[in-house]
């Protein structure tokens, strides 16, 4: 199978089955889904399989000089374990490198920091923890 990274959005819908297959969001509102997709500070990297099915995406959140966040790393279920996610990966990284931003992070999900290791990240340790909003 051959697949080939782009700068395309998802659709709402899409990006809704992504994150329900996921398992990050039960029931995703579209209007939420929709403003994700259409936000200017987002730039979209989506795998694209031989018959034009998207079956990966990443999204990289900037401020586009200083810091870039990626989110949003999810291959579908049916295409796992074929190095989607590498593709993908090896591009956002590729893309953040080539903008040079001064500070790229992301937060793995559970069991993912190897995977994230092998593409230049490292943990910051615990007097750096990852913290969200009650």
């Amino acid at each position: 199978m051959v697949i080939q990274i782009t700068n395309a959005a998802p659709s709402a819908s899409e990006l809704a089955q992504f994150y329900s297959e996921a398992g990050w969001v039960e029931t995703p509102s579209i209007d939420e889904m929709q403003a994700c997709v259409e936000s200017t500070s987002s730039i979209w990297f989506s795998a694209m399989d031989d018959g034009d099915k998207r079956c990966g995406i990443a999204r990289v959140i900037t401020d586009g000089a200083r810091y870039a966040f990626i989110v949003d790393v999810i291959v579908s279920q049916s295409h796992q374990g074929q190095g989607i996610g590498d593709k993908i990966i090896s591009e956002v990284v590729r893309y953040c490198r080539e903008k040079q931003f001064a500070s790229v992070n992301l937060w793995p999900s559970e069991g993912l920091v190897p995977f994230y290791e092998k593409h230049g990240f490292y943990a910051l340790g615990p007097r750096q923890p990852h913290m969200k909003l009650k």
